[in-house]
């Protein structure tokens, strides 16, 4: 499953592309409901890699914490 598959609307190809391939697989999973934990073991990470690359999506998208990315994924602000 793609990023853009979990989200209602795309994300703005800016935003978009500043996230490496490995972000936007977190990301995706995060948005399914997995916990990090559960994303490590699946893509064969360390919890604390899964964390990196959660902040690292946090600080790309301008965002504080995971209630801000979930709602980032489901509605993302039209002019980013």
């Amino acid at each position: 499953m793609s990023f853009d598959a979990v989200c209602a609307a795309p994300i703005a190809p800016s935003k978009l592309a500043q996230l490496t391939r490995r972000e936007q697989q977190v990301a995706n999973r995060i948005a399914s409901g997995q916990t990090s934990k559960q994303i490590a073991k699946a893509l064969g990470i360390s919890d604390l890699t899964v964390r990196k690359h959660r902040q690292n999506l946090y600080r790309k998208l301008g965002l504080q914490n995971l209630t801000q990315l979930l709602r980032y994924c489901l509605d993302p602000p039209a002019s980013t």
